[in-house]
């Protein structure tokens, strides 16, 4: 009982570095200098969500210099979607021998832009309408590229579970201003960066064998000596992810832990891991303690699972213009 004591506090503790006041995107209404913003969307099979992220950009406060849809061998409407809405148009093509993932049509999308920024939007991506400035203001005010981890918004109970991958996956990135490690690796939703860096790092081009293109992103970054920043989306930006169900849920997070867990860097690793072993303990702990006829350390074992990061990880404000919201199982930031 001792050992496991020791263990659930010790979790505790770790959880107050771990998840400890996340940087967010704040609103501001200060008007960001004036830089031509090319948006480009990679999208496969998204004309159910792409209209939406459409929409927002078309309601945002500040001028975009053009909208690039890359078609990623859709077999939906998506292309009559980007071309209906007067986005420029790009069929991603063959996908040469090589390249992995989305980063074929980021790279497709990359190389049709004009503009002096790049702004990775995911499909799924939602945006209040100050959400394009307030970014682009952080990007100017910082002079790095900008990441956002969006607000995860959930609706079918499947999705709930995505809570604790969440979790691990901020912690693992070092979000937390506690540290100063750097950060794992972007985060893919939403990235803002200067073309010129884009290109000096070589792009997509050059993390194309790269599972996790977001993550193999940060590194270029990180070695080519250009900072960056991963912050949350709060009230600003969001989205829902694995609507497909239970099994694109479990090949999305496993597909990430696997990956991510290698980039980690071995002291926050042991956080994480330390965090993860207390998560599991406490309920083993509760029905060993139960089947002792014990009552006293069950109750305590339960206050203090109920003081986990779950119950105060953030602001659990809801993102503007959405409608489905959970709490508190929806990550907010």
């Amino acid at each position: 009982m001792l050992f496991h004591l020791i263990l659930i506090i010790s979790g505790l503790l770790v959880s107050r570095l771990l998840f400890f006041r996340f940087p967010r995107l704040e609103p501001t209404e200060e008007a960001p200098a004036p830089r031509r913003l090319s948006v480009i969307i990679p999208a496969r099979d998204e004309a159910r969500t792409l209209p939406l992220l459409l929409d927002d950009l078309a309601r945002q406060d500040v001028p975009t210099h053009e909208i690039i849809g890359v078609d990623d061998h859709s077999s939906d409407g998506t292309a009559a979607v980007i071309r209906s809405a007067g986005a420029v148009y790009r069929a991603a093509g063959k996908r040469p021998p090589g390249w992995i993932g989305k980063s074929w049509a980021c790279q497709t999308g990359a190389d049709a832009a004009s503009g002096d920024v790049l702004l990775f939007l995911d499909a799924d991506v939602r945006l209040s309408p100050g959400a394009v400035g307030s970014l682009m203001r952080e990007k100017e005010r910082r002079q790095w590229t900008i990441s956002i981890q969006p607000y995860h918004q959930t609706v079918k109970g499947y999705e709930q579970l995505s809570l604790f991958f969440n979790l691990i996956q901020l912690a693992a990135n070092a979000i937390s201003p506690v540290f100063r490690f750097r950060h794992t690796g972007l985060s893919g939703p939403v990235i803002a960066i200067d073309r010129a860096v884009y290109q000096a790092i070589g792009g997509h081009r050059a993390v194309r064998s790269s599972i996790v293109d977001d993550l193999a992103l940060g590194r270029r970054l990180w070695a080519a000596g250009y900072p960056f920043r991963v912050q949350m989306g709060g009230s600003l930006i969001h989205y829902r992810m694995y609507s497909g169900g239970p099994l694109d849920l479990w090949q999305g997070w496993t597909k990430n832990m696997a990956t991510g867990a290698g980039r980690t860097p071995a002291a926050l690793l042991s956080l994480v891991f330390i965090w993860i072993t207390a998560c599991t303990a406490v309920p083993i702990a509760l029905v060993q303690a139960f089947s002792s006829a014990g009552a006293g350390y069950p109750l305590a074992a339960m206050v203090l699972y109920g003081t986990g990061p779950w119950n105060w990880h953030g602001s659990r404000e809801k993102p503007a213009g959405s409608k489905d919201w959970r709490s508190p199982s929806s990550l907010s930031a």
